[in-house]
């Protein structure tokens, strides 16, 4: 009996590496991926283009059926301007106000309100609040 349990524990442990992981952390990061592609205005297949895979491929992340490697989510984050720890940071927010379409933006971390401007508002901004804290010293 014994065997058996620890034969299915790694059963389970292998086919969770094998598929990849899409839940970390009791957060779904398949929901961040599909605000992150919506915001851009990106179908599944501009997004599969940007990020070197098949639209089938994108479907199956967004809904859950495929885990993500730690590739995918480089060429992601790559393909969204973001680095991977904003996507989790989005994602554990999003999870936080129940994966909504529209989520309160009053809620939200001020380098997920930045990430979502475009990059030429984000380099001013950027140069305004240095700006601001170097002149409070």
């Amino acid at each position: 009996m014994h065997n058996n349990f620890i034969l299915s524990i790694k059963t389970a442990i292998q086919a969770k590496i094998t598929k990849g992981f899409n839940t970390i952390g009791g957060m779904d990061i398949s929901y961040a991926i599909r605000f992150l592609r919506k915001k851009k205005g990106w179908t599944q297949q501009q997004l599969a283009d940007f990020s070197n895979t098949s639209k089938s491929n994108i479907s199956n992340l967004e809904n859950g059926n495929q885990g993500y490697s730690p590739a995918m989510l480089q060429y992601l984050a790559q393909a969204f301007g973001c680095s991977v720890s904003q996507i989790f940071l989005l994602a554990e927010e999003l999870a936080k106000q129940n994966n909504r379409p529209n989520p309160d933006w009053q809620e939200m971390p001020v380098e997920l309100l930045f990430m979502q401007l475009p990059e030429n508002m984000q380099k001013l901004f950027k140069k305004l609040l240095i700006e601001i804290i170097t002149q409070s010293k």
